[in-house]
């Protein structure tokens, strides 16, 4: 090669080596987040579970060089809000009250999809005469703060005449709620299926679950995606959109239920609270995938109460959070188009 060509070749190679970065089709690595049950396993719940155990998502990434890693927080939905915030996760699954507290605060996240809904259960001491949430009043009453837990307990003290000064609210992550009950410092808690341990301990006594009432009365929320990464990735970002949809077509298949509690247990929940939560009820009305106006309206409602709770200020225009093109693309693709209903919106969306 000639004295002139080297330095000429040596600008191409250059060039294409900066270009190319930024022409990247996928990453390197997709980092996904999830909540956590308290257990400290690299296992976790509900859509993104199945899609993780299930190999849905690595199936879509076969053939590339692309890494997953996955990590399901103790901390669930405050722990996963300061991780996007430290660029340290692309996509997480959470609920809605800690999503919306995010966003307010100038998270750039989109909805990707629904993860489905979670059962919310109220247990008491054994001793104490506690039947429903009028009889919490002056009660120490345990949630996790900044959890769609958290919202679902001030819903419910609202709906039932009461508000957080009628009680004595105590900060606690679900392993701990736990605890406090068993020893008899709290009197109440709020939470998920996990707390159902203390009542087969004889601990605790049911008072509430919201399994009967279904979706409008449940813990919801959403799998996001960070805006950088679906700017900077939208094949990557449509791929894992049809990672969910396949995930939430295969659990909603009564032949596939007791693999899925069998997946959803390595998370550390005990079986037989898998099974309270989810036997008889449509597992494929829960993990609808869709961001439809049934979703976006619970969010708008939620979005409205935690103004009203002063736990946000600033507005959130919904419409523009959520990002349901990616899995109507995968539903169509799939052959999926009516398999699930679009929903109809709870509350009037002004």
């Amino acid at each position: 090669m000639t004295s002139f060509f080297k330095p000429l070749a040596a600008f191409v190679l250059a060039a294409t080596t900066i270009f190319g970065a930024h022409a990247q089709t996928q990453p390197d690595t997709i980092r996904f987040g999830g909540f956590g049950q308290g257990f400290g396993k690299p296992h976790g719940v509900a859509l993104l579970a199945i899609a993780q155990g299930k190999n849905f998502i690595a199936d879509e990434f076969k053939g590339t060089p692309v890494k997953l890693s996955f990590e399901y927080f103790t901390g669930t939905g405050p722990a996963i809000n300061e991780a996007i915030a430290n660029n340290k996760l692309d996509v997480a699954q959470y609920g809605s009250l800690p999503n919306i507290i995010g966003k307010a605060g100038g998270l750039p996240t989109r909805i990707l999809s629904s993860y489905g809904y979670t059962t919310v259960f109220g247990l008491a001491r054994q001793d104490l005469e506690v039947k429903s949430f009028k009889d919490l009043k002056g009660k120490k009453v345990a949630v996790t703060k900044g959890t769609v837990l958290h919202w679902a307990l001030l819903k419910a003290l609202q709906d039932n005449g009461l508000s957080l000064r009628d009680i004595q609210l105590v900060d606690l992550k679900s392993a701990d709620q736990l605890a406090a009950l068993s020893a008899g410092s709290v009197d109440a808690v709020l939470g998920s299926s996990t707390l159902l341990t203390l009542r087969d301990k004889g601990v605790a006594k049911v008072f509430y679950s919201s399994k009967e009432l279904g979706a409008r009365a449940s813990g919801f929320g959403g799998i996001l995606v960070t805006e950088t990464f679906e700017k900077q990735y939208p094949d990557a970002t449509q791929r894992i959109a049809n990672a969910l949809v396949k995930a939430a077509h295969w659990v909603g298949q009564e032949s596939n239920r007791e693999e899925a509690y069998r997946l959803w247990a390595l998370s550390g929940v005990s079986p037989q609270s898998i099974k309270d939560e989810y036997d008889g009820v449509s597992l494929k009305e829960v993990f609808n995938p869709r961001v439809d106006a049934f979703l976006l309206s619970q969010y708008d409602d939620a979005i409205d109460f935690t103004k009203d709770n002063k736990l946000i200020r600033n507005d959130i225009d919904v419409a523009r959070w959520a990002a349901p093109q990616y899995v109507e693309t995968a539903l169509r693709a799939q052959g999926l188009q009516t398999h699930w209903a679009p929903r109809a919106a709870i509350v009037a969306r002004p």
